[in-house]
């Protein structure tokens, strides 16, 4: 089982926003990792779910199966809870890429965790570097 971390770095919703996230093995070996800025979000809530949506959308293009997705917004992962998921997503501005993250996830065994904030620091960096540079959508793999 592989494990991804996604997040968001989110001002207001007059500025661009940045995701990042990172792929890791069981082990915690490093993978491959992306982030970018994007177009403004109505709220940091929508903006974890873009994160998550994007992460999700690669690694389903990689034929990536049987993955964790681990984030800091408690709200967006109650609402990816396979229990509690289909009931939630009509709720919440995000409601449209709440359901598009559970349809992916079902195709591909993906399961989400809510994880302390100090757990994905470094993929908060990387949203956040993202955000402040205006970067454009950038994928880094592990050289061999």
């Amino acid at each position: 089982m592989l494990y991804c971390i996604a997040d968001a770095s989110w001002k207001s919703e007059h500025e661009a926003a940045g995701i990042g996230w990172s792929l890791y093995s069981r082990q915690g070996t490093f993978i491959m990792q992306g982030s970018s800025a994007i177009a403004s979000t109505n709220s940091a809530f929508e903006a974890e779910a873009v994160a998550t949506l994007l992460a999700v959308q690669q690694l389903h293009r990689l034929h990536y199966k049987n993955v964790i997705f681990l984030g800091d917004n408690a709200r967006l992962f109650k609402s990816l809870e396979p229990t509690r998921g289909r009931e939630n997503t009509a709720c919440h501005e995000a409601s449209t890429m709440v359901q598009d993250i559970l349809n992916l996830a079902k195709l591909n065994d993906y399961s989400f965790k809510q994880v302390p904030r100090n757990l994905i620091y470094h993929v908060d960096q990387l949203a956040k570097r993202a955000r402040l540079s205006n970067q454009k959508y950038v994928i880094a793999w592990l050289s061999p």
